[in-house]
């Protein structure tokens, strides 16, 4: 099939137009101004100081914290050498290492479970008795430490324990929200709820770095995530020929030029754009690493489906994140693709009546007194009154802004009127209104450390394919990060499970790099 597409008479002249255009650029005056423009943006002061801030370790990397982190992975490897032991003398000259041994063989890929996560959960929700369906992920992560545990004492040639930079601002966040548990906790039995619903799925953070063992490894994750992806993306094109009904509030009555949005089987346009601004700039770059014309295509041909699904969801918050992810692809890139990239989303807004309404109407009168009215504007609002009743430590974790809240019919005293709990369409607020200003410092904190040691993670690399697939994470980590300001992304256990999973996956690929040849170490 590939092999057709790559031959076929279409294809043929649209690769030599593809040529012409790039050789008409090359002898052109914009490469020139574009050249100019690269060169004076890197010799620059700034850039040169941003270079370096990018390219130094981490401060804390020599602390006294992460000594006593990194003394923890040594004394679990030590209590690892010790059992492997015990195994060698109970399975010497016996059929257990040859039975065992051939399970855990290929243990990394079943890290694919986790980045088929939308899938099974619709399949579990769909087929499965409601309390499997709200289990299965918890006995799959079970599952997983099982076999990290298995893997670890077995073999022995593999780290049992990786430690990598981000470890650190996790704990701090866990410890930070664990210790808003304690001191803020007006019903426990909520606190402990909402407390699981912000940490539980950041876990997955440490399973998936644990049970990556080698770069192919990461980079199938990566590619099964993608194709998950062009799976949904294609579910959401078919709703959006047929005009699948959507709810009447999806859209406002005041607006038009929005026939209907698509969810897939998700159940959310929002969270649907979300996913697709995660995965696109990680399909570009599968696309740029691509070695032969026709998985070129392939994957050229699979990031059109899944920008169309973006487009269609018509979700305002998710264009916003992936504007963000696109800049930080082009400035990694290559910064000549900058203006570029400008232009084509002016036309984007000025060519597709469908795009410009949308994002015309969010700026018009009408759309500000709706969302005065009933919108996000008098959500924000509300919630930084709230905000004001204890700004240190919040209201207490699940009770105002969320999924927990909303389950348990919080309401909560606003000025002399009483309001019930409603989602606050902007993850640092729910997390401030929640947590207060500690709460919302360390998560702050932990989204600049995800940026942060991703992009020196980028400056580590050395092999320019490997380089390519980091740059595609860190812009769809980027997009998610600025997604959540204006929706409560993370409150969806298959984005916030997907964010932590390639934040792994990039922490992986930070420590082949800084360990190469085992030459360097953390203390």
């Amino acid at each position: 099939m590939a092999s057709f597409l790559q031959n076929s008479v279409i294809i043929q002249i649209f690769l030599k137009i593809l040529r012409g255009c790039q050789l008409v650029y090359d002898n052109s005056g914009l490469k020139v101004c574009l050249d100019s423009i690269q060169r004076s943006v890197a010799h620059s002061k700034t850039s040169r100081v941003l270079r370096a801030y990018a390219n130094k370790p981490p401060y804390f990397v020599h602390s006294l914290a992460y000594r006593l982190w990194y003394m923890v992975g040594r004394l679990f490897n030590t209590i690892a050498d010790k059992l492997h032991a015990f195994f060698d003398f109970i399975s010497a000259g016996s059929a257990v290492r040859r039975v065992i041994a051939p399970l855990f063989r290929h243990y990394e890929k079943l890290v694919y479970l986790v980045a088929a996560y939308v899938f099974i959960d619709y399949i579990m929700r769909t087929c499965m008795p409601s309390f499997a369906a709200s289990l299965w992920d918890e006995m799959l992560f079970v599952f997983l430490i099982g076999v990290w545990a298995v893997k670890a004492i077995a073999y022995r040639d593999e780290p049992s324990v990786k430690i990598a930079t981000l470890d650190l601002p996790i704990v701090t966040f866990i410890v930070a929200v664990t210790f808003i548990l304690i001191i803020q906790s007006p019903d426990i039995r909520i606190s402990i709820e909402g407390y699981r619903a912000v940490i539980q799925y950041i876990l997955w953070y440490f399973i998936v770095l644990q049970m990556l063992r080698t770069t192919d490894g990461a980079k199938n994750v990566c590619k099964v995530l993608v194709w998950v992806a062009i799976l949904i993306a294609l579910h959401g094109i078919y709703q959006y020929a047929v005009g699948v009904e959507m709810p009447a509030g999806w859209v406002d009555r005041n607006e038009v030029g929005v026939r209907t949005r698509i969810f897939s089987i998700i159940g959310s346009p929002n969270i649907l754009g979300g996913l697709m601004t995660l995965t696109l700039p990680i399909c570009v770059s599968f696309f740029f690493v691509a070695k032969s014309t026709a998985k070129k295509i392939m994957y050229g041909g699979c990031a059109l489906l899944i920008m169309a699904a973006l487009v269609f969801s018509f979700s305002r918050g998710a264009w916003l994140g992936f504007v963000g992810a696109v800049l930080v692809y082009v400035c990694m890139k290559d910064k000549r693709l900058l203006i570029p990239a400008i232009v084509v989303g002016i036309l984007a807004v000025a060519l597709v009546p469908s795009i410009g309404n949308r994002i015309t109407y969010m700026l018009s009168p009408e759309y500000i007194a709706s969302s005065l009215r009933g919108g996000r504007l008098v959500r924000w609002m509300n919630g930084l009154q709230i905000l004001q009743q204890d700004p240190l430590i919040g209201v207490g974790l699940g009770h105002f802004g969320g999924a927990v809240a909303m389950n348990n019919g919080i309401t909560r005293l606003i000025g002399v009127d009483v309001y019930k709990t409603f989602y606050m369409d902007n993850y640092y607020l729910k997390t401030a209104v929640e947590s207060g200003l500690i709460g919302l410092g360390a998560f702050v904190a932990l989204m600049y450390q995800v940026f942060i040691c991703s992009l020196r993670t980028i400056n580590l690399t050395e092999d320019n394919d490997i380089k390519e697939l980091e740059i595609g994470i860190l812009a769809g980590l980027t997009g998610i990060i600025l997604h959540n300001l204006v929706e409560n992304v993370f409150e969806v256990p298959m984005m916030a499970t997907y964010f932590w999973m390639l934040a792994a996956v990039m922490m992986h690929l930070w420590y082949i790099q800084y360990f190469k040849n085992g030459k360097r170490t953390l203390v």
